[in-house]
């Protein structure tokens, strides 16, 4: 792990301990003299990219594997790990969820951190099958989805 990523992660956990921190704090006086700015601080979620990169760490595969393998381009790739406010599209995230191999619960949270969910469309719904029969290999789920809503990721 380069020095850059040890710094990310080191900065990401303090950020969650001071979170909580705040969260106790909250807690204990009850809330009624904290402005808006502090109850907001106290209830922040982590970013999407931090999110992210959270999974990336814990599978163990490097950052061009998961590009690579959610046939995303590098500058793109870039893009979200550079730009922390950045949002891809929907369908990069899922690709990206895809490659993580997440689970039905990860996949939500990751999609979550960016604004998104999954739907009751057809679409939507050929993708939850897919999680929920562990099919992660992209051209199957592109064979799914063109199959059964005319379209690919």
């Amino acid at each position: 792990m380069n020095l850059q990523f040890k710094y990310l992660k080191f900065r990401a956990m303090t950020e969650i301990v001071w979170i909580e921190i705040r969260k106790i704090i909250f807690l204990i006086i009850g809330g009624h003299n904290m402005n808006l700015n502090e109850y907001l601080n106290c209830h922040k979620s982590r970013s999407f990219s931090e999110t992210l990169f959270s999974f990336i760490d814990k599978s163990g595969f490097k950052d061009s594997m998961i590009y690579k393998k959610a046939d995303i381009d590098r500058k793109l790739f870039s893009k979200i790990r550079c730009s922390e406010n950045y949002i891809p599209r929907k369908n990069v995230i899922i690709k990206l969820c895809l490659a993580l191999k997440l689970n039905p619960n990860d996949f939500n949270k990751l999609l979550n951190s960016a604004g998104y969910s999954l739907s009751e469309s057809k679409f939507d719904r050929v993708i939850s099958w897919c999680l929920e029969n562990k099919i992660y290999d992209l051209s199957k789920v592109n064979d799914y989805l063109y199959t059964f809503c005319g379209t690919i990721l």
